[in-house]
């Protein structure tokens, strides 16, 4: 180890010299040439060392100046809240959704529903608007005769009677049978059963009105003394407050579609006794309870809900009504 030479590089002149001192900093020649010059105040004790030749010197570490703090972010700009879309359709409005259809989306592929959501959008008009608007030029009225229009209303009124409820909804099937759009199917209905309830002498009848003749039309069941058909009449005539469409409407009420039961959870025989031991009293009470039926049941029994009270309901009647001898 003593023998071992240090390959280095001189302070002075960057010649590159060996040495057996590791630390040596400066070439034979530079240490001559040094050796009668006084020393440099670096070369005191305690003196900062010069750096080595062809290197920077070190930089002087300066503290970073404080931080300002930043200033309060600016509130974003209150935007004034949009307008709810447009319900109303005037006649500049309606043809600008015709032109919008017409221009860009009529005969392409793309979905109705996506197309009514884009012109919404487009014209900021409530969907239904647009819809309208689409579907009478999909689909244009057509001219509507007194015997079609006879008709109809014979159809639905035969609908209501016997609580029948086509898949596709009773105005649909109307329209679809005698090929008139669904629209003008809806507003003959809609005119003519307004007709019926103006001419009632009482347009808006009460909850207890209601419960007096839904009284009158189980007792009727269990005389059996008239035909489905013309319980409506009878029971109007026995009340004197509400007319023969106004009994067939609410008859028809009673008689739910059953349809939308499907998902309710069934009860267990000896509960659906008792809801509709419930019910008989209920029928056989004064006046209605003070909540409504459906509550009342289901606080009674305990242990179901109102749907399923409702579900239960609309069996029993349904099967009271389907064994009625006098169809």
């Amino acid at each position: 180890m003593s023998g071992m030479k240090f390959r280095l590089q001189c302070a002075n002149c960057n010649a590159t010299f060996f040495s057996t001192d590791r630390r040596a900093r400066f070439c034979p020649k530079c240490v001559s040439k040094r050796a009668g010059k006084p020393a440099s105040p670096a070369s005191k004790p305690g003196a900062a060392k010069p750096a080595p030749a062809g290197k920077p010197p070190a930089k002087r570490f300066e503290p970073r100046p404080a931080r300002k703090p930043d200033a309060a972010p600016k509130p974003p700009k209150e935007q004034a809240p949009r307008p709810p879309k447009v319900a109303e359709l005037t006649p500049e409005l309606r043809e600008q959704i015709k032109q919008v259809y017409e221009q860009q989306f009529a005969g392409g592929e793309q979905p109705l529903p996506e197309i009514i959501i884009q012109i919404s959008d487009k014209l900021w008009v409530t969907r239904k608007g647009v819809g309208q608007v689409i579907n009478k030029i999909l689909n244009p009225d057509v001219v509507v005769t007194p015997e079609q229009k006879a008709r109809i209303i014979e159809m639905y009124k035969g609908y209501v009677e016997r609580s029948e409820r086509p898949e596709k909804g009773r105005r649909s099937s109307i329209g679809q049978t005698l090929g008139i759009p669904f629209r003008q199917v809806r507003d003959i209905v809609y005119e003519w059963s307004k007709t019926q309830y103006s001419a009632s002498p009482t347009p808006d009848l009460s909850r207890e009105q209601k419960f007096e003749m839904e009284k009158i039309y189980w007792n009727e069941l269990d005389q059996k003394r008239y035909r489905l058909g013309e319980l409506p009449a009878k029971i109007a005539e026995q009340v004197g407050f509400a007319s023969a469409y106004q009994v067939s409407r609410w008859l028809d009420m009673l008689h739910d579609d059953e349809s939308k039961f499907v998902s309710v959870a069934d009860v267990p025989p000896e509960t659906e006794q008792r809801i509709q031991e419930a019910y008989r009293q209920y029928l056989a009470a004064p006046q209605p309870p003070e909540h409504g039926l459906h509550f009342t049941i289901a606080s009674q029994v305990g242990e179901v809900n109102q749907r399923q009270v409702h579900k239960v309901l609309q069996r029993y009647r349904y099967r009271r009504r389907d064994e009625y001898p006098l169809k």
